[in-house]
């Protein structure tokens, strides 16, 4: 659940400040072309930024309702698998079949151990649910056992959902198949359970509190700004600034160019140093 985490304070107010930098910026630029590089044109053009900075944060916070609203339909969903996994499996296939009704006009008829009966497109369908977490991909033995259960029940059609991903071997199984099969993979799953159960203002309110309850250590401070993928940005980082001190002689570009450039080091070393331990 971490990935749904907000920004830092000190990464929105850094994203704030920059978006309002940039504003002024081109207000400035557009003044300056108008009438060269004078008081009024600099006057003017803080003023236009900042006309455009309003107009984008009234963008911006409708483009953070719809956000808002997605994001509690994605936390919902992932908090309503987390619990699926814990029902029974009959209990846990129902409640997958009523996720589908919105999308699928399913006419459910029999509650089975491991799936649901019914009608849908003029004919008979197995809702299937194979529950596990998602660090378990979906295999071609699941997926052969759901398909022996749609046979056994006669079925024209089966819906298998499922809350992990699939393999590639699976998937490729399941299309080669003479009885169609739809796979419901785990994020169609998600979004459906979200549009039916949204995260309420609590569940939101109880992951911030857990958040910053937990805090954050020196070491995951380091892992996150040492990490091995930041590496290439750091040296890519480092020598554009280089460069630019070598053309403009600038004395201050060389002071960011070298921290880049020490933490490509930092990175490398620690990553070195990671693969030596696990020796």
């Amino acid at each position: 659940m971490h990935k749904y985490q907000p920004k830092a304070p000190v990464a929105e107010a850094a994203d704030k400040l920059l978006r309002a930098m940039l504003a002024a910026l081109a207000g400035t630029a557009w003044f300056v072309y108008l009438w060269g590089v004078q008081l009024t044109a600099l006057t003017a053009g803080v003023a236009m930024g900042g006309l455009i900075w309003l107009a984008a944060r009234q963008l911006g916070k409708k483009r953070m309702q719809r956000k808002e609203a997605q994001m509690r339909q994605m936390i919902g969903g992932e908090l309503a698998l987390s619990r699926l996994m814990m029902l029974s499996p009959r209990h846990a296939a129902f409640q997958a079949a009523l996720w589908l009704l919105p999308k699928a006009d399913i006419h459910m008829e029999k509650a089975l151990p491991w799936g649901v009966l019914g009608t849908w497109k003029g004919g008979r369908v197995l809702v299937r649910l194979i529950a596990q977490h998602e660090s378990l991909p979906i295999n071609v033995q699941q997926v052969i056992k759901a398909v022996r259960d749609a046979h056994d029940q006669e079925v024209d059609r089966c819906l298998l959902c499922v809350t992990a991903p699939v393999s590639k071997e699976a998937a490729a199984y399941a299309e080669d198949l003479e009885m169609p099969i739809r796979i419901v993979t785990r994020e169609e799953l998600v979004a459906l359970a979200g549009a039916n159960e949204p995260a309420t203002d609590e569940q939101l309110r109880r992951m911030a509190e857990g958040r910053r309850h937990k805090g954050r250590s020196l070491a995951s401070w380091l892992d996150e700004i040492l990490s091995v993928g930041k590496a290439k940005r750091y040296l890519w980082y480092g020598l554009g600034m280089g460069v630019l001190a070598a053309i403009t002689r600038q004395w201050v570009y060389p002071f960011p160019a070298a921290v880049c450039l020490l933490l490509y080091a930092g990175c490398k070393i620690r990553n070195w140093r990671r693969k030596e331990e696990s020796w």
